[in-house]
């Protein structure tokens, strides 16, 4: 061994025989000494005949049901004292479109929500306002002015204008429109703070503020019950009004009849 390198301490070749062994301590030669082993010759063994590999079939396993369990049953069932009590009855998927062919289920209001505003009775009330004055109209004055000939070109002119319940007829007209589509706004308003989800567009009211009142209370009574008192009572004035209209129509034309009779006797 060299005296250079570190080698291990061990059995190795003895420097002063080959046939033996001798002990190396990692720094110097022993006195221990044993014989090497003898290396076994290495039998030669003729090549093995290729035989094809022999391949076992494959077995699926079979599936096997799990076997069945039958449910637990508790020894009691908790009891309850009373059900929790809601504000209001909720509608499953309320406010969702309807599907196709169907009808969208309806929120409710809380019981004893209010269903009229004073906006909806102004509404069914303005009609009644805008075709109050005509009926004060002195139209027979006015058909006597106009058949017979007058000094005044202006009057002439003017002709029905000149009478102040012929004028609050007309512009009262166009102030009563335009107020009923504002109270319909207003009204409209008023059911979204009290609660209903669904309401009747206040925009129907430019059509006309009978169908306005009449699809508000169809929407109100769908969500709270009730609410068909005013829709009762704007067709009950509407029907008046018409009855109204039509007699004094009726009057008129015989005051411009009897007129023209007395004006322009037949000889």
């Amino acid at each position: 061994m060299s005296e250079g390198r570190a080698t291990p301490a061990g059995w190795y070749p003895d420097p002063s025989d080959t046939a033996a062994q001798r002990w190396w301590n990692g720094v110097q030669w022993t006195e221990h000494v044993a014989q090497a082993a003898p290396v076994a010759p290495v039998e030669q063994v003729a090549p093995a005949v290729s035989v094809p590999p022999v391949v076992a079939p494959v077995v699926v396993p079979q599936a096997v049901a799990p076997a069945y369990v039958a449910p637990v049953t508790p020894a009691y069932a908790p009891a309850y004292v009373s059900a929790p009590a809601y504000a209001s009855q909720q509608v499953p998927n309320a406010g969702q479109p309807a599907p196709y062919g169907g009808v969208a289920p309806t929120a409710r209001v809380p019981e004893g929500t209010p269903v009229d505003t004073i906006w909806i009775w102004l509404i069914v009330a303005l009609p009644v306002l805008g075709i109050l004055p005509l009926f004060f109209w002195d139209f027979q004055a006015y058909m006597e002015q106009s058949m017979s000939p007058s000094t005044d070109p202006m009057l002439t002119a003017l002709g029905p204008y000149t009478d102040p319940w012929y004028l609050a007829a007309t512009f009262g007209g166009w102030i009563v429109y335009g107020l009923a589509v504002w109270f319909a706004a207003l009204d409209n308003a008023a059911l979204a703070r009290m609660g209903y989800q669904r309401r009747f567009h206040w925009a129907w009211a430019f059509l006309s503020s009978l169908v306005y009142v009449i699809g508000r209370s169809v929407v109100v009574r769908r969500q709270a019950g009730r609410g068909y008192l005013p829709m009762a009572a704007a067709i009950a004035l509407t029907v008046v009004i018409t009855i109204g209209v039509v007699v004094w129509t009726v009057v008129m034309m015989i005051t411009i009849f009897d007129t023209a009779m007395e004006m322009y006797p037949t000889y």
